[in-house]
């Protein structure tokens, strides 16, 4: 797909739309008589309050985050965007999925930057787009894509069905630090970095063995990028079930991708804080550290964390079995 999309000319991004057009056509369309409040269109509960703080949503607030990537962040981004506490990730997903960025022009300033220094950082930034338009023609194509196993063989996958077990998946209180932050990333701010959301997926759908719609309704809830296509796509990807998609067998180990991509343990102090003093060698894996250096940090796991909710060793093995089912 990337390869036939090379062949063509790149395209030019659409004009500025004149303000004074859009404003009369906006009014068109007014409706005065409904206030944006009585639409209820959030929830009771104030959830939102954290995003603000994280997101500018508009046309304005998509092109100061590109101008910002484009400084900055993508001069580190092929090898940078998968450790979570870098700001080397362009965080225009929400942007790009309501529209007030198109994927084109998101392409056009990265070759223009790319020109200026950064080729090949901008190359892999151009790559990942053509990701999320693969997404969308497979989901043109494939329309049950959302709801269904692209593979059909996964249609007799054993899933388990536990409640309790994608609870604690959920809330962040599954007593490995890493899936933690990134779920209560993903709850308070609406956003989740990308190298975590495969860790994170890879654990409920091969150490749990969730079914992957869990999984994807839970993203859809929760995601301020909610993108339906690249959604499902990404989790069925993840499950193995999908177009081009990881092999079930490669299953994410969640500590040592934790000691990988978040080496000091910035990313997890931020997102779970009652871990912040435990030393970046356990912290990890708190299951491993000294009784004494967790009871300095202030931590009894079980009850100031939670003690890991499933036996990484075991499950691996079992989800692997489970997969053997569908080869037998």
């Amino acid at each position: 797909y990337r390869n036939a999309l090379a062949t063509q000319p790149a395209p030019v991004p659409a004009a500025t739309v004149d303000a004074a057009q859009l404003s009369a056509a906006l009014h068109d369309c007014a409706q005065p008589n409904n206030k944006i409040d009585t639409l209820a269109l959030l929830p009771r509960l104030n959830w939102h309050e954290g995003m603000l703080s994280d997101w500018v949503p508009g046309e304005a607030g998509a092109q100061a985050q590109l101008s910002s990537f484009l400084d900055a962040g993508i001069e580190d981004y092929r090898e940078g965007r998968d450790f979570p506490a870098k700001m080397s990730v362009s965080r225009l997903s929400p942007h790009l999925h309501f529209g007030e960025i198109s994927p084109n022009e998101a392409a056009f300033a990265a070759n223009l930057s790319g020109q200026r220094g950064h080729e090949s950082q901008s190359e892999h930034f151009v790559r990942e787009l053509v990701w999320r338009e693969f997404s969308y023609y497979l989901l043109y194509h494939f329309p049950s894509l959302t709801d269904a196993n692209m593979k059909s063989d996964f249609d007799r996958f054993p899933w388990l069905d536990d409640a309790d077990l994608r609870s604690a998946w959920q809330r962040g209180m599954t007593g490995y630090p890493i899936v933690d932050a990134g779920m209560r990333e993903l709850y308070t701010t609406g956003y989740m970095h990308n190298r975590v959301r495969m860790i994170v997926a890879s654990f409920l759908i091969k150490n749990l063995m969730q079914d992957w719609r869990h999984g994807e309704k839970w993203f859809w809830d929760c995601l301020v990028d909610a993108d339906l296509a690249s959604n499902s796509c990404s989790w069925q990807w993840v499950a193995g079930s999908g177009a081009d998609a990881a092999p079930y067998f490669r299953i994410f180990n969640p500590v040592t991708q934790s000691q990988k991509f978040d080496p000091d343990g910035a990313y997890i102090r931020r997102f779970v804080p009652e871990l912040a003093k435990l030393s970046a060698k356990h912290l990890h894996d708190p299951s491993s550290a000294p009784t004494m250096e967790l009871q300095l940090a202030g931590i009894e796991l079980g009850k100031d964390y939670p003690a890991a909710i499933v036996d990484l060793k075991q499950t691996r093995e079992r989800a692997l079995a489970a997969y053997k089912t569908l080869r037998d």
